[in-house]
């Protein structure tokens, strides 16, 4: 399952946070279970340096992968963020 996003700006300058988009792609995977009280993100990845990795503009393509629980993640960056969860 793939999820695609343009970074987007707020109106605070900031831009849409990777880690967010990370969540958002495990929301929908079947294998992690985000509703138990125990799961924490920081558990598995920091999100700060995984946001600061991809926090960049230009020409540069770069990706990681990591396990969350029972899942793959595959984060991947060309202009937009992809994540794939397996």
């Amino acid at each position: 399952m793939w999820v695609t996003t343009t970074p987007k700006k707020y109106s605070d300058g900031g831009k849409t946070r990777v880690h967010q988009v990370v969540v958002e792609a495990l929301e929908d995977h079947d294998g992690v279970d985000l509703d138990s009280e125990d799961w924490v993100l920081y558990d598995y990845v920091d999100p700060d340096p995984l946001d600061d990795l991809f926090d960049h503009d230009g020409n540069t393509v770069m990706s990681v992968k990591f396990e969350i629980e029972e899942a793959t993640v595959t984060v991947w960056h060309d202009g937009e963020v992809h994540v794939k969860v397996e």
